[in-house]
């Protein structure tokens, strides 16, 4: 009996104590502990939002920057993009077996003036040189044919022309004219973006920044004044306009540098440096023009084939030159204009254009192995490129 009330009595004296401490527990863990407890998870989630929302406003920020740099991209194509006409050239040529090939070429130019009857494109000389044709097609119209104006193969520009008459028969009723800037007023590191016929497979646009200013660079032997700029310029760009970011054209695109050990270096003719020789080419009332396509003789071809060292051949006689009413021929090797040795097509074109319309030349060829001399009055260049 003794033992059973000593067990019980030690059973709730245990009991007490648990009681004791759980009931000074609870308040405790209630009233203070899972309080604090909740209180640090609200914390932590309160930290966690506002790092989520400051994410989201630094992601908002950055898109909102990005945006307003594509829009203003995006505007400055939109304005200039019309005034950007892709070229297609075609050239009549022979091979030495008397065989007759037509080769297309691809190009850009720029519509910079226009009048009554007439909308004035300027492209680079080296894009419609040799073309017996020159077509152009203004936002992806169908291909209207095109008139030479003038052109400058030295400085590599050539000013071109299409009737408004032919325009409004593809569609065309208006056409937008770009505006020039100063090439002189860019600055290394300034935005540019370049738009033009890449590839002959319509207008295409590009971007980069200005890598030099009045650089001098020595293209196809000849020393142009240009803007160096690393946004691609690829084949077809060649005439096409390298605007600033206020949509003006600043360069004539016309040449890069292909290299396997270059990346990123693309030439434009400085506007600076063209709209004087733009206007020249525009106010040239009458050019001397023999009226023939012709073709340098390489050194191999001529001791392969026998020919004249001196000399280049010609590939097309337009219909109506001067060169038709003096009896030259498709195949006709000159080898002197006026006694003067003839070397290449551009010693050719300068000698011409040293003449004045009307003057009576003579004009040295090699046909079937014999030398033969024919006498021509030059004409006007109206036709022929």
């Amino acid at each position: 009996m003794k033992k059973a009330v000593k067990f019980l009595t030690k059973y709730i004296v245990m009991g007490c104590v648990i009681g004791a401490v759980v009931g000074f527990g609870a308040p405790f863990t209630t009233g203070y502990l899972i309080p604090k407890i909740q209180e640090s998870r609200e914390v932590a989630d309160e930290a966690e939002t506002q790092d989520d929302n400051s994410s989201e406003i630094i992601n908002a920020e950055n898109t909102v920057s990005l945006d307003e740099a594509s829009k203003n991209s995006i505007e400055l194509i939109k304005k200039v993009k019309p005034a950007v006409v892709c070229i297609t050239t075609k050239a009549t040529s022979r091979d030495w077996f008397n065989q007759t090939y037509v080769s297309e070429g691809a190009g850009s130019g720029v519509i910079f003036h226009e009048d009554e009857s007439n909308v004035y494109i300027v492209t680079n000389a080296h894009v419609v040189s040799g073309a017996s044709q020159v077509l152009i097609s203004i936002s992806e119209s169908d291909l209207v044919s095109a008139s030479l104006v003038g052109k400058d193969t030295n400085a590599d520009l050539a000013v071109i022309s299409v009737s408004k008459a032919d325009l409004r028969e593809v569609g065309i009723t208006g056409v937008t004219v770009a505006e020039f800037g100063s090439s002189a007023s860019m600055q290394m590191g300034e935005s540019v973006i370049a738009i033009g016929n890449a590839l002959g497979r319509g207008n295409t646009a590009t971007a980069g920044i200005i890598s030099a200013q009045q650089k001098e660079v020595d293209i196809n032997s000849k020393k142009l004044t240009v803007l160096q700029t690393d946004a691609a310029i690829n084949p077809g760009n060649s005439g096409g306009a390298l605007i600033n970011n206020k949509g003006q054209v600043i360069g004539i695109n016309t040449a890069k540098l292909a290299n396997t050990q270059i990346e990123g270096i693309g030439y434009a003719i400085a506007s600076d440096i063209a709209k004087p020789l733009i206007e020249q080419l525009m106010n040239t009332e009458e050019t001397p023009a023999l009226g023939v396509s012709v073709v340098d003789i390489s050194e191999s071809e001529a001791q392969y084939y026998g020919l004249p060292q001196a000399g280049v051949v010609i590939s097309k006689v337009l219909s109506g030159s001067a060169a038709e009413a003096a009896g030259l021929e498709s195949g006709d090797i000159v080898t002197a204009f006026n006694d003067n040795p003839i070397f290449t097509s551009d010693q050719l074109i300068n000698t011409i254009k040293a003449c004045k319309v009307g003057d009576t030349v003579k004009v040295t060829i090699v046909r079937d192995g014999e030398t033969v001399q024919k006498t021509a009055k030059l004409t006007k260049a109206n036709t022929g490129f």
